[in-house]
């Protein structure tokens, strides 16, 4: 049902029921339940309501951003709830007096929807609102959602009606506007949404939150006055070290465990329970301490950063983009100061080691395998962990040693085996010391003392298959690179694995599969990836004299019929030629709205070929793998071969002798054939590694297949 906002006498409802009694907006239930009965179910049951304000008009003045600020909510009395969020509401929220002086100049365009169910009881209306606020965070027309906390049940009377429940509700929110209420497969595959805060944890992620919070709170509790606020009741504090610098928990999994959804709401969690904004230890002359805040989440994959800052800018966790979703630089600058030895203006940390000028309370770091452990043109320190942690009083470290990708973010056996790195996936948790001595810029040393408590994830959440599939995709990207025979899927549903002898093969069957998806309503998520064995500079175009010239991932059938690598051609006849990723951003109008979307949601990068730059850290229905000539069969097993690679980011040696180049070509293969949520195709430059896997599945495919 709808109703205009600010409606609320008893009139206005009775006048809204018998509106939508005659337009029957509910399907079935609502040729069934007449009268009185139909008011009974808005007015005396519990009820779910949705109040959205359209303020398309203004929107024109920010660049076109999404229209909606949405509230959602639930209540046993629809009427006492909404004149309370109309009357009372808006002395104590400013989000809240901003939406009802909207709703006076524009009533029209303030809107409640609400949903009744006979079968709705607390649990589940609780259920209702959380799935809802999730969903209504990851709508591209919703630009900020007024709700602060998170409500996910467990299990209740009438959990296993919930599903089914809410997609009927859903779909019938679709009917009436589908502008603010999207196909709900075109939700399910958003990035965002994978993101969400509001997703229901599993239980091994739930145990790995309150073990993070448990010290957070043990934090507090030892450290009164010192700018953090109260939990809610605690369990009893942990023993903490009283001459640690800085507590680290660290949240180690692998591929597909969970660990983005954990630390989307753990950053949520923390904001909504300590306030987000505060004053700070330390200042400069460069920074005032209000513009930083206590608590922030740094993101080391451009694409990733892109999803937290908008689920931070809905959720309104920040007003612009990089106030509490930040980069390392940028973290690492913002709580330094910015002078040299002479006392001049640096405009950034000139030695990060020694230029700490603040700490924030609590940081959480995505993907930390990224993290440098070497300075860089933009970066003058030796390793950015170490420099964030020297500027958080508590910091949650979400690290994947199988996901480090370059030379310049190694990390030695004596820092995986502080940070716990090295323990075997049964040993789960654990708290000790971390010492560090280091060399600052000056000379002198400098040492700090971290505390350690480590959380693992095992549970794989992203590859919808059983675990013999699982285990086959692990055996095979693991050091060893065995490729065994994979053994049919038993599931209903079972998860897809092809090969193919022709990279054209496989880009129809990609194709097919995206069409057949959006065909269900979803974006689709099917797209071609390939190991980054072809050149591809962002900073250059190929050929400054032709700019229809793209970087491009080319193979070439040869007089024998076997696909070769080559740098540079055109598709055709014998020719299979495709642009990397970003290619095509140009022709598409290289929008600004482009590029707050995920490269795989983009319908035109069906034409692209994504790499490791873009892909990593997301999820596709089905990926197509294009594995360049780095990556070979011999002797029984896969083999890297770092010179048929074009990724110098992953191939450059260090001095430390314990730096393998081939261990980052292995984790950027264990990353791409990690992606497909339903399904994997593949297609193998080396004859042998392509036999071998046909060989492993049954043979090769045929594109009808």
């Amino acid at each position: 049902m709808t109703l205009p906002y600010g409606d609320f006498s008893d009139e206005d409802f009775s006048k809204a029921i018998a509106e939508y009694k005659q337009t029957k907006a509910v399907g079935s239930q609502g040729s069934k339940v007449e009268g009185r009965l139909l008011e009974e179910l808005f007015l005396r049951y519990p009820t779910v309501y949705i109040v959205s304000a359209d303020e398309r008009d203004s929107s024109k003045k920010h660049g076109g951003e999404p229209p909606y600020v949405v509230y959602v909510g639930e209540t046993n009395d629809i009427r006492s709830r909404t004149r309370q969020h109309i009357e009372l509401d808006p002395r104590t929220r400013t989000d809240w007096e901003r939406l009802v002086r909207f709703m006076r100049n524009h009533q029209d365009r303030v809107c409640q929807y609400i949903i009744g169910d006979r079968h709705f009881n607390k649990s589940l209306t609780l259920d209702m609102e959380n799935r809802l606020m999730g969903y209504m965070q990851s709508v591209d027309a919703v630009k900020l959602v007024m709700n602060r906390r998170t409500n996910a049940q467990d299990m209740y009377y009438t959990s296993d009606e919930f599903d089914s429940i809410f997609s009927k509700a859903w779909q019938t929110l679709h009917e009436m506007e589908p502008d603010l209420f999207p196909e709900e497969k075109a939700i399910l595959d958003s990035a965002l949404f994978k993101a969400s805060p509001f997703r229901k944890l599993t239980d091994e992620q739930r145990r790995a939150e309150e073990a993070v919070l448990h010290v957070l709170e043990s934090v507090i509790i030892q450290n009164p006055g010192e700018g953090f606020h109260s939990m809610t009741e605690s369990t009893g504090p942990v023993q903490i070290d009283g001459d640690a610098d800085t507590q680290v928990i660290v949240v180690q999994g692998m591929s597909g465990t969970g660990k983005t959804v954990l630390l989307s709401h753990l950053f949520y969690q923390i904001c909504a329970r300590y306030g987000i904004y505060g004053n700070l230890n330390g200042k400069d002359d460069n920074h005032s301490s209000k513009a930083r805040q206590r608590s922030y989440i740094i993101v080391n994959q451009v694409e990733q950063a892109n999803v937290y800052n908008q689920m931070a800018l809905k959720l309104g966790l920040q007003k612009k983009r990089g106030q509490c979703v930040v980069g390392a630089v940028q973290f690492i600058n913002r709580f330094s100061k910015h002078t040299n030895r002479n006392g001049r203006s640096t405009g950034r940390a000139a030695d990060p080691m020694n230029s700490v000028d603040a700490k924030a309370d609590v940081v959480l770091i995505d993907e930390a395998h990224l993290l440098l452990t070497q300075g860089s043109q933009s970066y003058s320190g030796s390793n950015q962990l170490y420099d964030i942690l020297r500027r958080a009083k508590v910091a949650i470290v979400v690290f994947d040693p199988e996901q480090v990708l370059r030379g310049s973010q190694f990390v030695d056996a004596q820092e995986s085996r502080l940070l716990g790195l090295t323990g075997s996936e049964h040993d789960k948790a654990f708290s000790q010391p971390m010492h560090i001595r280091e060399q600052s810029r000056d000379g002198q040393a400098h040492e700090d003392t971290f505390q350690v408590s480590h959380v693992r994830l095992d549970q794989q959440m992203r590859i919808q298959a059983d675990p013999a599939t699982c285990a086959w995709l692990d055996r095979m990207t693991a050091k060893d690179g065995v490729i065994e025979p994979l053994h049919p899927d038993p599931w209903e549903h079972p998860y897809e694995i092809k090969v193919f002898d022709s990279p054209k093969d496989l880009r129809e069957f990609i194709r097919y599969k995206d069409r057949e998806q959006r065909g269900e309503g979803s974006l689709g998520l099917c797209r071609l990836l390939a190991t980054y064995d072809w050149p591809y500079s962002s900073k250059k175009h190929p050929d400054p004299l032709d700019s229809s010239r793209h970087w491009q991932v080319v193979l070439r059938q040869g007089d024998s019929g076997q696909w070769v690598w080559a740098e540079e051609g055109q598709e055709g006849d014998g020719e299979f030629a495709m642009p990397w990723n970003y290619e095509l951003y140009e022709a598409q109008g290289n929008s600004a709205a482009n590029h707050r979307i995920a490269w795989a949601e983009l319908p035109f990068t069906i034409d692209e070929v994504g790499s490791i730059f873009t892909i990593q850290g997301f999820d596709l229905n089905y990926a197509g793998v294009i594995i360049g000539p780095s990556v070979t069969y011999r002797n029984g097993k896969i083999k890297f071969e770092p010179k048929f690679s074009c990724n110098t980011l992953a191939t450059n040696h260090r001095s430390e002798p314990e730096m393998n180049p081939v261990d980052n070509l292995r984790h950027e293969f264990n990353v791409l054939l990690k992606r497909g949520v339903h399904g994997l195709g593949l297609f193998a430059v080396d004859p042998e590694l392509r036999n071998r896997l046909a060989w492993a599945v049954g043979g090769f495919a045929r594109v009808q297949d």
